[in-house]
């Protein structure tokens, strides 16, 4: 018993291997999971897909399935691409915000052959936070992480290498108590709770991604945008080159290129407050860091401002006014958020222990829930969200050699709405700039490009692997064969699956079906495009086209099939019918006895070497036949007299061990034969007898009959 059940298990896994080699074909590469695109105000978006595929498709599809009942809308299967080529497959699959499964299956003309999915995919807000520490938040200081799985945040870290350069393909993950918000939020501070309020409110999920920097003014924003290292007003010293504005600027350029974006939320005052700004020092800083962001993406992004300026128990009225100035600029796409001088009064500083500047224990949800008063209806209806822009299409090719594959990008990207971004910055992942790579090595590649203004745009990646080159195919069968006239033969290879077949005649298939006479190779193609050396040669022989024969009354009860006097050469034997009821037989003579139609169709076997082809007639005009009633006993013979001898003899029933005895009129045997099945026209030859008239006897058990026949 015990072998039975793990026989069964394996039996079990061997299947599920099976089924996971097939599907396993078609790999999603983008989007990763819990990756979240913005929606428009009609709370839909495209979600960019690219992935991979290891045999040939000739189609691919996408749909999206809610993970739970109100958290979204299923769609249907939406095609994807059609004729992808290279290996790799990409396009845009559009939903309505909700949380989803994303499916993708590849199709062969009508035959399914892989599919994969990625688990939480959503259409959503996506925000980034900025500012400085209350924006940034802090480790074990009370944090309270997101409840719903649908909040989720960045995993990139920049907050210790503070890298200005291309950050990894985006990762996610949702926003627990604990979670680094990248590229530098330290917890889930007051956003989680922010983030459970938007999703139940709206039942879409959301993104945070977090570039704020404690202890930073206002000053250090606008410094680091114009180049200048800047200083720490706190610490003495220098932030990072490039920082704080870096992180921010990477974030739009790159993460809400990819994700799209509702709103940059800002955070920040505090730091102005400890080092008394003016409030027109201020006003200028803040409305230029917002349009130098808009310059450097190019995008107009909208800008919610918190106004804040609590630091230590004093309040700094021409701040909040400068933050209010900037909010109420006509068509300036700035909405105010929450007034955070007004919550946790006086305020307990969960990071320092004294009563400063930072929010505390139930102070974090209450600044949560102002930020979340402050997205009302207006917000979201009018601040124009900025949606994810496309990836450019990756072409891949096999070099001209043969022996490469040659990967490009085009010269520039084209969004929803028609602008265009010219890519002039392409860098791939093994360090190569340009639009074009040759690829000559087995591996992963792909390309991050830029348009002029530093737009960050990443391509699908391609898995090249090896052979580059594939083998010549062998054809099954091999040598010479044939086929009918009005029929075909199919030749088969040995390529992989993964490969596809391309023959001399230009069929792209990987079986050849073909009633043309000639000679045939075959080649392998690999997803790449390379090209196999031709196979051995076959060739295919089509025999003539078997004319249908003649069917005429032969006798009493037999009719008789003629080939015509053209009939292709080979062993010919013939089929029976009346109406639709095959008779037995083959021979070119039948019996029949009952009264109908009937017909013959001819029978050619051709052989060629060790092999044969049986090939078929189409069925001859159908002959009437009478049966013959008047015959006394079913017995006739004919035709009499005979002139040459020769008698033939046929009978209605089938007899068993009959005998067939020729007499003279005195009785004498001039000819005896003995039939052990007697169920066909018997032709007897008497020419050797003398003239005169003869008595024909047939006999068998419970039967006798007679006959006389004159003989000339």
């Amino acid at each position: 018993m015990k072998f039975t059940v793990s026989g069964r298990l394996l039996s079990v896994a061997l299947l599920l291997l099976c089924c996971y080699s097939a599907f396993a074909q078609i790999k999603i590469t983008y989007p990763a999971t819990r990756a979240i695109f913005q929606r428009d105000q009609a709370n839909s978006s495209n979600i960019n897909i690219a992935g991979t595929y290891a045999v040939p498709v000739t189609r691919i599809e996408a749909r999206l399935v809610k993970m739970s009942e109100g958290q979204g809308n299923d769609t249907d299967w939406q095609t994807v691409q059609d004729q992808p080529k290279g290996g790799v497959f990409q396009g845009v699959i559009r939903g309505t915000g909700g949380w989803y499964r994303l499916e993708v299956r590849g199709w062969d003309g009508s035959t399914l052959v892989g599919q994969d999915n990625v688990l939480r995919v959503g259409i959503g807000e996506v925000f980034i936070i900025t500012g400085q520490s209350n924006a940034q938040g802090f480790q074990q200081k009370g944090a309270e992480g997101a409840a719903d799985d649908r909040v989720n945040c960045i995993t990139y870290d920049n907050s210790v290498t503070n890298s200005l350069e291309n950050p990894p393909s985006p990762s996610f993950r949702q926003l627990g108590a604990d979670a680094l918000v990248g590229p530098r939020g330290q917890s889930a501070w007051c956003w989680g709770i922010l983030g459970d309020m938007i999703v139940q409110r709206y039942q879409v999920p959301v993104l945070f991604i977090n570039t704020a920097w404690e202890g930073t003014a206002i000053h250090n924003w606008v410094e680091s945008a114009n180049g200048q290292i800047t200083k720490n007003v706190f610490a003495d010293r220098f932030f990072p080159q490039g920082m704080p504005y870096g992180n921010l600027l990477i974030a739009l350029r790159y993460f809400s290129a990819l994700q799209g974006l509702r709103a940059v939320l800002w955070q920040q005052g505090e730091t102005d407050n400890h080092i008394r700004a003016r409030q027109t020092e201020y006003y200028n800083n803040m409305q230029y860091l917002i349009n130098k962001t808009r310059a450097d993406s190019k995008r107009y992004t909208a800008w919610m401002l918190a106004r804040s300026s609590y630091n230590l128990g004093r309040l700094d009225p021409g701040i909040i006014a400068a933050q209010n100035q900037v909010i109420n600029t006509f068509n300036n796409n700035v909405w105010a958020g929450p007034e955070t001088d007004k919550i946790q009064i006086p305020r307990y500083d969960a990071v320092n222990g004294d009563g400063g500047t930072h929010f505390g224990g139930e102070g974090l949800r209450q600044v949560a829930e102002a930020w979340f008063a402050s997205m009302n209806e207006r917000f979201f209806s009018g601040a124009i969200p900025l949606l994810p822009l496309p990836a450019p299409t990756l072409t891949v090719s096999c070099a001209t050699t043969n022996q490469a594959v040659n990967l490009s990008l085009p010269t520039e990207v084209r969004d929803y709405r028609g602008d265009v971004y010219p890519l002039t910055n392409i860098t791939w992942s093994n360090g190569q700039k340009g639009n074009t790579l040759t690829v000559s090595t087995p591996g992963t590649y792909y390309a991050i490009a830029k348009d002029p203004e530093g737009t960050t745009f990443i391509s699908p990646s391609i898995n090249v692997t090896a052979p580059l080159l594939p083998t010549a195919p062998n054809i099954i069968p091999s040598g010479q064969q044939q086929a009918c006239a009005d029929s075909s033969f199919t030749f088969s290879t040995d390529s992989p699956a993964v490969n596809s077949v391309v023959w001399s005649n230009n069929v792209n298939s990987r079986k050849l079906t073909t009633g043309t006479a000639g000679t045939y190779t075959a080649r392998s193609v690999n997803v790449y495009g390379c090209t196999s050396p031709p196979s051995a040669s076959v060739s295919l022989i089509v025999r003539p086209k078997v004319l249908p024969p003649t069917v005429e009354t032969q006798g009493p009860f037999s009719l008789r099939a003629t080939l015509p006097a053209n009939a292709p050469a080979g062993q010919t034997t013939f089929e029976w019918k009346s109406g639709t009821r095959l008779l037995s037989g083959s021979g070119s003579l039948v019996k029949v006895t009952q009264s109908g139609s009937y017909a013959a169709r001819a029978k050619t076997v051709f052989t060629l070497g060790t092999n044969s082809l049986t090939c078929y007639s189409e069925y001859s005009k159908e002959a009437l036949y009478v049966s013959n009633e008047t015959a006394e006993n079913g017995l006739v013979v004919y035709p009499n007299p005979s002139a040459d001898g020769l008698v033939r003899i046929e009978i209605r029933e089938d007899l068993v061990n009959a005998e067939v005895t020729v007499t003279t009129l005195s009785g004498q045997v001039a000819y005896r034969t003995k039939i052990g099945t007697f169920n066909f026209p018997l032709t007897l030859n008497l020419a050797a007898l003398s003239t005169g008239n003869y008595i024909v006897q047939v006999r068998a058990d419970g039967y006798k009959a007679t006959r006389r026949v004159w003989i000339k």
